[in-house]
């Protein structure tokens, strides 16, 4: 069956029920790795739609760990802030650091992420760094919403199945070659949260991903493709000092930001060396000693994730909330809380 995929994929959208057989036999034993590899190629040669992206994720989630929340918690939707990564830069965890003032807004967060590829600091290298634990078991999800406000789905902890094609993706992924599996990590969140903020580091990837998230029915969602004002490099977040382009459930399409102080911060104020720096960083904006354009890009994403969630009514509101958020210490205070939650797993 997948041979015979790979010789249509140049030529026409693969069906429905083409991919959940292609997914079977991506994640089965029995197919040898270069039949994989060779399909794999010729989907990403040819450009997967938006309904192929959402049929495939659809296909891998039943496939996955279920965390025990769905949706929803305690009557307030499920926010993921996850980016698509591939863009290279070696910046500071903004969608990471996101978490502490989103919950301390009251915001469940479960955020699905995995360590660093193309950059040296992923989500779950710099919560390491942060002193906070990675590996929830399901049963452990919910002790984490209801304690700190925020959990944490490691990846590969939660998508085993995906054993069976690590080898051909570290293969092609050494070759250079990119493949599906590079652009579904913001949709394979198994706890289908019913809010979502989608960083993207192509402009193209915005109505990509917004129609794949309507046709899985995310009720909230916002995908943002922001740029830097000087070298138009993408940055993965909500811009605070250039353009960003968004798609989604709200009715917000761009918005730049040049002010005058903008401009007399640089890119290279986001850069970090590795995960150590980013938790030190993010830890010194939680608590008030750095204040600059990674405090700000922060909380110009948290008051889109605020927004998108339904926390403010708009933009403004939400840019309010999360500066009292992190001006009064909360923000701050709910890293403190997975440290302690995390010291007591350990104990």
């Amino acid at each position: 069956m997948l041979r015979d995929l790979t010789q249509a994929i140049p030529n026409r959208s693969l069906t429905t029920e083409e991919i959940r057989s292609a997914a079977d036999g991506l994640l089965g034993a029995t197919l040898p790795d270069e039949q994989k590899k060779e399909f794999l190629i010729a989907w990403a040669r040819r450009g997967e739609t938006a309904e192929e992206l959402a049929a495939c994720a659809e296909a891998f989630l039943p496939h996955a760990v279920d965390p025990g929340v769905r949706g929803a918690w305690n009557g307030k939707p499920l926010l993921d802030c996850c980016g698509t990564g591939g863009g290279g830069l070696n910046l500071v965890n903004i969608s990471t650091g996101l978490m502490f003032i989103l919950a301390a807004l009251g915001i469940p967060v479960v955020k699905h992420g995995n360590r660093g590829i193309t950059k040296k600091s992923g989500s779950a290298d710099v919560l390491e760094a942060l002193g906070l634990k990675i590996d929830l078991a399901p049963g452990q999800v919910m002790c984490a919403l209801e304690e700190t406000g925020c959990a944490f789905l490691f990846a590969p902890a939660y998508h085993p199945a995906f054993a069976a094609i690590a080898a051909v993706r570290r293969s092609l992924g050494e070759k250079g070659q990119r493949t599906i599996f590079n652009l579904l990590g913001p949709l394979l969140n198994p706890a289908r949260p019913d809010a979502r903020l989608v960083g993207v580091f192509k402009q193209e990837h915005v109505p990509l991903y917004r129609k794949a998230l309507e046709l899985m029915r995310c009720p909230r969602f916002t995908v943002a493709y922001g740029e830097d004002v000087e070298s138009h490099k993408p940055i993965g977040e909500v811009s605070a000092q250039g353009k960003t382009v968004f798609g989604g459930t709200l009715p917000l399409t761009s918005l730049e930001l040049n002010s005058a102080p903008a401009k007399l911060r640089k890119l290279g104020d986001l850069f970090v060396a590795d995960a150590r720096e980013s938790a030190r960083r993010i830890e010194a904006i939680l608590s008030g000693e750095e204040r600059g354009l990674g405090r700000d890009t922060l909380l110009l994403n948290a008051a889109v994730s605020a927004w998108t969630h339904g926390m403010a009514t708009t933009l403004e509101e939400g840019l309010a909330k999360s500066g009292d958020a992190l001006e009064s210490g909360r923000a701050l205070e709910c890293l403190k809380k997975w440290r302690e939650f995390s010291k007591r797993r350990d104990a």
